[in-house]
């Protein structure tokens, strides 16, 4: 499962908690009653959750699937 689900569990409990808050202002129709207050929720609970975890994650932990390979440009072949 560890390779399955790269990153700290607690990550993805973070990542389901901000599904489940987002389901619920889904369900109470906050997108369509308070747009303000849904677009509040979701950035900032957006923003919580990619800060805590690019604060948490050390620089040699894996974090996708393949090496990143730093020192290769995007776009070598339009030079």
């Amino acid at each position: 499962m560890r390779k399955l689900f790269l990153g700290k569990p607690w990550h993805w409990a973070l990542f389901c908690t901000l599904t489940g808050l987002l389901w619920w202002a889904g369900t109470a129709k906050l997108h369509v009653i308070h747009f303000n207050s849904f677009l509040l929720v979701l950035s900032l609970g957006s923003l919580a959750l990619v800060v805590l975890v690019v604060r948490t994650t050390k620089p040699e932990e894996q974090v996708t699937r393949e090496k990143l390979d730093e020192g290769k440009s995007d776009n070598a072949g339009t030079e």
